[in-house]
Protein backbone atom coordinates (compact mmCIF):
# COMPACT_ATOMS: atom_id res chain seq x y z
CA UNK A 1 0.00 0.00 0.00
CA UNK A 2 1.45 3.39 -1.28
CA UNK A 3 -0.55 5.94 0.96
CA UNK A 4 -4.13 5.52 2.85
CA UNK A 5 -7.18 7.19 2.37
CA UNK A 6 -10.94 6.76 2.17
CA UNK A 7 -10.98 2.90 2.03
CA UNK A 8 -8.06 1.91 4.17
CA UNK A 9 -9.02 -0.46 6.95
CA UNK A 10 -7.95 0.19 10.53
CA UNK A 11 -5.51 -3.38 9.57
CA UNK A 12 -4.46 -1.63 6.78
CA UNK A 13 -3.59 1.49 8.84
CA UNK A 14 -1.43 -0.59 11.09
CA UNK A 15 1.20 -2.18 8.48
CA UNK A 16 1.46 1.57 6.94
CA UNK A 17 2.51 2.70 9.70
CA UNK A 18 4.82 -0.41 10.82
CA UNK A 19 5.83 -0.49 7.24
CA UNK A 20 7.09 3.54 6.64
CA UNK A 21 8.77 3.65 10.10
CA UNK A 22 5.63 6.53 11.22
CA UNK A 23 4.50 4.38 15.05
CA UNK A 24 4.30 6.47 17.96
CA UNK A 25 6.88 6.18 20.10
CA UNK A 26 4.57 4.45 22.57
CA UNK A 27 4.73 1.81 20.41
CA UNK A 28 8.37 0.78 19.78
CA UNK A 29 9.51 -2.07 22.16
CA UNK A 30 11.65 -0.06 25.05
CA UNK A 31 14.44 -2.34 26.13
CA UNK A 32 14.51 -1.21 29.24
CA UNK A 33 11.14 -1.76 30.20
CA UNK A 34 8.39 -4.59 30.05
CA UNK A 35 5.81 -2.62 30.18
CA UNK A 36 2.84 -2.06 27.69
CA UNK A 37 1.71 0.64 26.19
CA UNK A 38 -1.96 1.47 27.75
CA UNK A 39 -5.04 2.55 25.46
CA UNK A 40 -8.33 3.88 26.74
CA UNK A 41 -11.13 3.51 24.68
CA UNK A 42 -15.02 4.33 25.21
CA UNK A 43 -18.14 3.28 23.07
CA UNK A 44 -15.96 -0.01 22.55
CA UNK A 45 -18.61 -2.56 22.23
CA UNK A 46 -20.31 -2.24 19.00
CA UNK A 47 -19.54 -0.04 15.58
CA UNK A 48 -16.12 0.94 15.15
CA UNK A 49 -15.06 0.53 18.66
CA UNK A 50 -15.16 -3.20 17.94
CA UNK A 51 -11.84 -2.90 15.41
CA UNK A 52 -10.54 0.15 17.34
CA UNK A 53 -9.96 -2.44 20.37
CA UNK A 54 -8.97 -5.23 17.92
CA UNK A 55 -6.19 -2.98 15.62
CA UNK A 56 -5.18 -1.07 19.26
CA UNK A 57 -4.38 -4.60 20.77
CA UNK A 58 -2.42 -5.80 17.80
CA UNK A 59 -0.32 -3.05 18.46
CA UNK A 60 0.44 -4.42 21.24
CA UNK A 61 -0.87 -2.13 23.41
CA UNK A 62 -2.98 -2.85 26.68
CA UNK A 63 -6.39 -1.74 26.06
CA UNK A 64 -9.19 -1.01 28.40
CA UNK A 65 -12.44 -1.55 26.95
CA UNK A 66 -15.40 0.70 28.14
CA UNK A 67 -18.58 0.21 27.96
CA UNK A 68 -21.98 0.67 29.65
CA UNK A 69 -23.15 -3.00 28.35
CA UNK A 70 -20.69 -5.14 30.27
CA UNK A 71 -22.50 -8.08 28.32
CA UNK A 72 -21.95 -6.98 24.87
CA UNK A 73 -18.18 -6.04 25.75
CA UNK A 74 -17.11 -9.35 27.09
CA UNK A 75 -18.67 -10.70 23.76
CA UNK A 76 -16.08 -8.87 21.83
CA UNK A 77 -13.59 -9.81 24.28
CA UNK A 78 -14.41 -13.20 23.88
CA UNK A 79 -14.58 -12.42 19.58
CA UNK A 80 -11.17 -11.64 19.40
CA UNK A 81 -8.26 -13.71 18.34
CA UNK A 82 -6.56 -15.60 21.68
CA UNK A 83 -3.46 -14.31 21.35
CA UNK A 84 -5.24 -10.32 21.22
CA UNK A 85 -7.42 -11.22 24.34
CA UNK A 86 -5.10 -10.71 26.87
CA UNK A 87 -4.25 -7.62 26.23
CA UNK A 88 -7.84 -6.38 26.48
CA UNK A 89 -9.97 -5.67 29.78
CA UNK A 90 -13.19 -4.62 30.30
CA UNK A 91 -14.62 -1.43 32.42
CA UNK A 92 -17.20 -0.51 32.85
CA UNK A 93 -18.22 3.31 32.28
CA UNK A 94 -21.55 5.22 31.34
CA UNK A 95 -21.24 8.29 29.81
CA UNK A 96 -24.40 9.54 30.43
CA UNK A 97 -23.93 9.63 34.55
CA UNK A 98 -21.41 11.92 36.30
CA UNK A 99 -20.76 9.36 39.29
CA UNK A 100 -20.40 6.45 36.42
CA UNK A 101 -17.75 8.66 34.64
CA UNK A 102 -15.75 9.59 38.21
CA UNK A 103 -15.81 6.22 39.51
CA UNK A 104 -14.82 4.22 35.86
CA UNK A 105 -11.78 6.92 35.49
CA UNK A 106 -10.55 6.68 39.46
CA UNK A 107 -10.72 2.25 38.37
CA UNK A 108 -8.72 3.32 35.68
CA UNK A 109 -5.88 5.25 37.61
CA UNK A 110 -5.98 2.75 40.20
CA UNK A 111 -5.25 -0.30 37.87
CA UNK A 112 -2.95 1.32 35.07
CA UNK A 113 -1.43 3.84 36.85
CA UNK A 114 -0.48 5.71 33.77
CA UNK A 115 -2.28 6.03 29.94
CA UNK A 116 -0.44 6.18 26.71
CA UNK A 117 -3.63 7.04 24.41
CA UNK A 118 -7.38 8.09 25.36
CA UNK A 119 -10.03 7.54 22.65
CA UNK A 120 -13.09 9.12 22.87
CA UNK A 121 -15.10 6.95 20.66
CA UNK A 122 -18.80 6.34 22.18
CA UNK A 123 -21.63 8.23 20.85
CA UNK A 124 -25.44 8.65 20.61
CA UNK A 125 -27.26 10.37 17.54
CA UNK A 126 -30.35 11.84 16.58
CA UNK A 127 -32.84 10.73 19.27
CA UNK A 128 -35.91 11.58 18.32
CA UNK A 129 -37.12 13.18 21.45
CA UNK A 130 -35.15 15.17 24.26
CA UNK A 131 -33.95 12.77 26.73
CA UNK A 132 -31.71 13.45 29.97
CA UNK A 133 -29.00 12.20 31.22
CA UNK A 134 -28.89 10.93 34.89
CA UNK A 135 -27.65 14.94 35.69
CA UNK A 136 -30.68 16.01 33.45
CA UNK A 137 -28.25 16.97 30.54
CA UNK A 138 -29.46 16.55 27.03
CA UNK A 139 -28.32 12.90 25.83
CA UNK A 140 -26.72 13.84 22.92
CA UNK A 141 -24.67 17.00 24.47
CA UNK A 142 -24.03 15.02 27.64
CA UNK A 143 -22.87 11.66 26.85
CA UNK A 144 -20.88 12.98 22.98
CA UNK A 145 -18.94 16.06 24.42
CA UNK A 146 -19.66 16.65 28.55
CA UNK A 147 -19.27 12.75 29.31
CA UNK A 148 -16.12 12.53 27.32
CA UNK A 149 -14.85 16.22 28.84
CA UNK A 150 -15.11 15.11 32.57
CA UNK A 151 -13.55 11.89 31.65
CA UNK A 152 -10.58 13.48 29.69
CA UNK A 153 -10.15 15.96 32.43
CA UNK A 154 -9.72 13.19 34.95
CA UNK A 155 -7.66 11.28 33.59
CA UNK A 156 -5.34 13.90 31.85
CA UNK A 157 -2.35 14.01 34.92
CA UNK A 158 -1.88 10.49 33.93
CA UNK A 159 -0.98 10.81 30.53
CA UNK A 160 2.01 10.07 29.77
CA UNK A 161 4.77 12.53 27.71
CA UNK A 162 4.04 11.88 24.01
CA UNK A 163 0.32 10.39 24.48
CA UNK A 164 -2.39 11.21 22.59
CA UNK A 165 -6.16 12.41 22.88
CA UNK A 166 -8.26 11.12 20.09
CA UNK A 167 -12.00 12.65 19.56
CA UNK A 168 -14.52 10.85 17.49
CA UNK A 169 -16.73 13.83 16.25
CA UNK A 170 -18.08 13.98 12.96
CA UNK A 171 -18.93 16.24 9.70
CA UNK A 172 -22.27 16.95 11.11
CA UNK A 173 -20.49 19.64 13.13
CA UNK A 174 -21.27 21.91 10.09
CA UNK A 175 -25.00 22.07 11.24
CA UNK A 176 -23.84 22.62 14.66
CA UNK A 177 -24.69 25.65 16.69
CA UNK A 178 -24.53 26.79 20.45
CA UNK A 179 -27.29 28.48 22.54
CA UNK A 180 -24.89 29.20 25.41
CA UNK A 181 -27.93 30.19 27.66
CA UNK A 182 -29.44 26.85 27.11
CA UNK A 183 -27.05 23.90 25.55
CA UNK A 184 -29.57 21.71 27.27
CA UNK A 185 -32.66 22.27 25.47
CA UNK A 186 -33.94 22.72 28.79
CA UNK A 187 -37.72 23.01 28.76
CA UNK A 188 -38.44 24.27 32.18
CA UNK A 189 -39.17 27.96 31.64
CA UNK A 190 -36.24 29.23 33.86
CA UNK A 191 -33.67 29.34 30.77
CA UNK A 192 -33.96 31.01 27.30
CA UNK A 193 -36.92 29.02 25.41
CA UNK A 194 -34.69 26.47 22.32
CA UNK A 195 -36.98 23.99 20.93
CA UNK A 196 -35.44 20.77 20.48
CA UNK A 197 -34.53 18.31 16.99
CA UNK A 198 -32.82 15.64 17.06
CA UNK A 199 -29.98 16.44 14.54
CA UNK A 200 -29.54 20.02 15.62
CA UNK A 201 -28.88 18.54 19.09
CA UNK A 202 -26.41 16.02 17.70
CA UNK A 203 -24.48 18.83 15.40
CA UNK A 204 -24.43 20.58 18.60
CA UNK A 205 -23.01 17.58 20.18
CA UNK A 206 -19.94 17.23 17.25
CA UNK A 207 -19.01 20.74 17.03
CA UNK A 208 -18.37 20.52 20.75
CA UNK A 209 -15.96 17.63 20.11
CA UNK A 210 -13.98 19.19 17.27
CA UNK A 211 -13.82 22.16 19.85
CA UNK A 212 -12.96 20.33 22.71
CA UNK A 213 -9.75 19.13 20.89
CA UNK A 214 -8.89 22.62 20.11
CA UNK A 215 -9.63 23.80 23.76
CA UNK A 216 -7.54 21.35 25.22
CA UNK A 217 -4.94 21.42 22.55
CA UNK A 218 -4.55 24.73 23.64
CA UNK A 219 -4.85 24.19 27.12
CA UNK A 220 -1.77 22.24 27.19
CA UNK A 221 0.40 24.20 25.04
CA UNK A 222 -0.41 27.37 27.70
CA UNK A 223 0.02 25.46 30.49
CA UNK A 224 2.75 23.51 29.73
CA UNK A 225 4.50 24.72 26.03
CA UNK A 226 7.15 21.96 25.98
CA UNK A 227 4.50 18.82 26.61
CA UNK A 228 3.77 16.59 23.70
CA UNK A 229 0.66 15.34 24.43
CA UNK A 230 -1.55 16.05 21.08
CA UNK A 231 -5.19 16.55 20.81
CA UNK A 232 -7.07 15.43 17.97
CA UNK A 233 -10.64 15.07 16.58
CA UNK A 234 -11.90 13.30 13.89
CA UNK A 235 -14.49 12.59 11.40
CA UNK A 236 -14.75 8.47 10.86
CA UNK A 237 -16.87 8.37 7.42
CA UNK A 238 -20.68 7.88 7.47
CA UNK A 239 -21.33 4.12 8.63
CA UNK A 240 -24.09 1.59 8.76
CA UNK A 241 -23.47 1.06 12.67
CA UNK A 242 -25.95 0.87 15.77
CA UNK A 243 -25.66 5.09 15.71
CA UNK A 244 -28.67 5.00 13.04
CA UNK A 245 -31.01 2.74 15.63
CA UNK A 246 -33.19 6.05 16.44
CA UNK A 247 -33.97 5.86 12.34
CA UNK A 248 -37.05 4.37 11.17
CA UNK A 249 -36.65 0.73 10.68
CA UNK A 250 -37.56 1.24 7.18
CA UNK A 251 -35.57 3.87 6.42
CA UNK A 252 -32.25 2.18 7.45
CA UNK A 253 -31.57 0.26 4.20
CA UNK A 254 -32.17 3.22 2.18
CA UNK A 255 -29.95 5.13 4.34
CA UNK A 256 -27.39 2.28 4.38
CA UNK A 257 -27.54 2.58 0.38
CA UNK A 258 -27.88 6.45 -0.19
CA UNK A 259 -25.47 7.73 2.75
CA UNK A 260 -23.42 4.98 4.17
CA UNK A 261 -19.37 5.33 2.68
CA UNK A 262 -17.44 3.29 4.91
CA UNK A 263 -17.72 -0.46 6.66
CA UNK A 264 -17.09 -0.41 10.25
CA UNK A 265 -13.39 -1.63 9.48
CA UNK A 266 -12.79 1.07 7.20
CA UNK A 267 -14.76 3.46 9.89
CA UNK A 268 -12.17 2.78 12.67
CA UNK A 269 -8.94 3.60 10.05
CA UNK A 270 -9.13 7.19 11.12
CA UNK A 271 -9.10 6.14 14.63
CA UNK A 272 -6.41 3.48 14.83
CA UNK A 273 -4.59 6.51 12.30
CA UNK A 274 -5.05 8.88 15.49
CA UNK A 275 -4.19 7.00 18.17
CA UNK A 276 -0.91 5.18 16.41
CA UNK A 277 1.02 7.90 14.03
CA UNK A 278 4.34 9.47 15.32
CA UNK A 279 3.53 12.98 16.93
CA UNK A 280 5.11 14.36 14.71
CA UNK A 281 1.86 14.41 12.45
CA UNK A 282 0.24 16.60 14.74
CA UNK A 283 0.78 20.17 16.08
CA UNK A 284 -2.13 20.28 18.28
CA UNK A 285 -6.24 20.69 17.51
CA UNK A 286 -5.94 19.73 14.22
CA UNK A 287 -9.43 17.82 12.38
CA UNK A 288 -8.74 14.62 10.43
CA UNK A 289 -11.15 12.39 7.65
CA UNK A 290 -9.53 9.21 5.98
CA UNK A 291 -6.38 9.69 7.82
CA UNK A 292 -5.59 13.30 6.58
CA UNK A 293 -5.49 16.64 8.14
CA UNK A 294 -8.73 18.38 6.69
CA UNK A 295 -11.01 21.77 7.44
CA UNK A 296 -13.96 21.73 9.46
CA UNK A 297 -16.47 24.18 8.43
CA UNK A 298 -15.43 28.02 10.52
CA UNK A 299 -17.01 27.38 13.61
CA UNK A 300 -15.28 24.37 14.00
CA UNK A 301 -11.88 26.03 12.85
CA UNK A 302 -12.68 28.94 15.61
CA UNK A 303 -9.97 31.17 14.47
CA UNK A 304 -10.26 33.76 16.91
CA UNK A 305 -10.45 30.84 19.71
CA UNK A 306 -13.28 32.45 21.71
CA UNK A 307 -16.16 29.63 20.59
CA UNK A 308 -13.77 26.78 22.34
CA UNK A 309 -13.07 28.98 25.00
CA UNK A 310 -16.65 29.72 26.24
CA UNK A 311 -17.54 26.02 25.72
CA UNK A 312 -14.66 25.29 27.78
CA UNK A 313 -15.90 27.29 30.79
CA UNK A 314 -19.47 26.13 30.64
CA UNK A 315 -17.99 22.78 30.43
CA UNK A 316 -16.77 22.88 33.74
CA UNK A 317 -19.33 24.65 34.92
CA UNK A 318 -21.57 22.28 34.18
CA UNK A 319 -19.48 19.52 35.51
CA UNK A 320 -18.97 21.17 38.57
CA UNK A 321 -22.83 22.60 39.59
CA UNK A 322 -23.43 19.03 39.09
CA UNK A 323 -21.54 18.75 42.37
CA UNK A 324 -18.11 16.89 41.06
CA UNK A 325 -14.64 18.26 41.19
CA UNK A 326 -11.96 18.35 38.26
CA UNK A 327 -8.59 18.22 38.61
CA UNK A 328 -7.09 22.01 39.61
CA UNK A 329 -4.37 21.73 36.54
CA UNK A 330 -4.77 20.04 33.41
CA UNK A 331 -2.11 17.38 33.58
CA UNK A 332 0.65 16.57 35.64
Amino acid sequence: MKSLGKKSTALEVLEYLKKNNKLASYIVPNESSDEQPVAIVTGASSGIGIPSVETLALANMKVVLCARNLVAANEVVESLPSTLRKNVRVQKLDLADMNSIKSAAEEIIKKEGKIDVLLNNAGVMAIPKREGTAQDLEMQFGTNHVGHHMFTRILLPTVNEGGRIVTVASSAHSFGKFNFQNLNFDTDGSKEKRGYSAWGAYGQSKLANVLFAKGLSDKLKEEYPNSSIKCVSLHPGVIGTNLWKYSPKWAIPILNACLTNKNVDQGAATNVYCCLVNGNAFKGGEYMSDCTITEPNMSGKDESGSLRKKLWEATEKLIKDNGFDLPSSIWK
